[in-house]
């Protein structure tokens, strides 16, 4: 009798077919995509305003310049006025694009959309908001590299390069936070 129901038992726990299990994983999907989506637009719009112009956007644009300027003065004469960064003989305007809020939280999206608990999405963002601005730092500082020594290129590597690379980038870091921290390990053979 007991053998019966503990079959039975398997068997409606068993109705977790892999066809429930794909459906279970689309429907998955399909809410953490419409979640992902609705916390981009919802940052975009956020960050668009005045207030996030100035509580965020210059404030991080003025730290870029900040780390920058002594980096840069080890390749050269470099400086610093305001948002603007001098390396030898080329100057860029460190701007509201240039800040890294935009691969930021997109990254920040995908890690709250994302089905783990808060501790794993905690860890997340403390790892991977400085990951980022280390990655947008580094690509300021190889963006007036460019500038000072192959001015031609500076348009191309600027738009083309760097800007796929930061997102691609903080995409990439949140695959790892993802494959790290929340995926299960895989169960022991007994």
């Amino acid at each position: 009798m007991k053998a019966a129901r503990r079959r039975q038992g398997r068997q409606e726990r068993g109705a977790a077919s892999p066809s429930n299990r794909k459906q279970g994983r689309s429907s998955s999907s399909i809410r953490f995509a419409l979640i992902f989506l609705l916390l981009v637009a919802a940052f975009a719009v956020a960050t668009a305003s005045a207030a996030a112009n100035r509580w965020i956007h210059q404030p991080l644009s003025q730290l870029i310049v900040i780390f920058a300027d002594p980096i840069l003065g080890m390749f050269g004469p470099a400086g610093r006025f305001g948002n603007v960064l001098v390396f030898r003989e080329f100057s860029a305007a460190i701007e509201e694009a240039c800040d890294g809020v935009l691969p930021a939280y997109i990254f920040l999206a995908a890690v709250l959309a994302f089905p783990s608990t808060v501790a794993q999405k905690i860890w997340g963002i403390v790892l991977g908001l400085p990951a980022i601005f280390a990655i947008n730092l580094f690509r300021v500082i190889t963006l007036m590299l460019v500038g000072a020594f192959w001015p031609a290129l500076f348009e191309r590597v600027h738009i083309y390069v760097w800007q796929a690379l930061v997102v691609a980038l903080s995409m990439a870091l949140w695959i790892c936070w993802a494959e790290a921290v929340v995926r299960p390990a895989p169960a022991t053979s007994r």
